[in-house]
């Protein structure tokens, strides 16, 4: 169980990075952002700063959760899991949206 939820703590790290820079290019094209949480960090801290904050938070989140494996290990990789198909939907979408800017 231990490399498995190691895996999914990889797994859901890489898909905050790929959203990270996802969202960049799509906002850097002239497309909004659609989190209102991330629109206000943006409109605070600017583009760099606010998906920075929104992805350090996020990150932030996932180690927390992978901590807790030790007391509730079910628990930690039913929401590792859960994260990651989240984000991996999120990638999907953030992937259309790029296809629709290039093309």
């Amino acid at each position: 169980m231990e490399r498995t939820l190691c895996r999914l703590l990889i797994v859901n790290l890489l898909l905050q990075l790929f959203d990270g820079v996802a969202s960049y290019k799509i906002i850097s094209a002239g497309m909004p952002e659609e989190n209102p949480v991330v629109a206000s960090l943006i409109a605070q801290l600017g583009l760099v700063g606010g998906l920075l904050c929104s992805k350090f938070v996020g990150c932030a989140l996932i180690v927390m959760i992978f901590s807790l494996r030790h007391k509730i290990e079910v628990i930690a990789a039913q929401g590792l899991t859960v994260l990651a198909y989240f984000y991996s939907c999120v990638g999907v979408a953030l992937t259309m949206k790029m296809l629709v800017i290039l093309t």
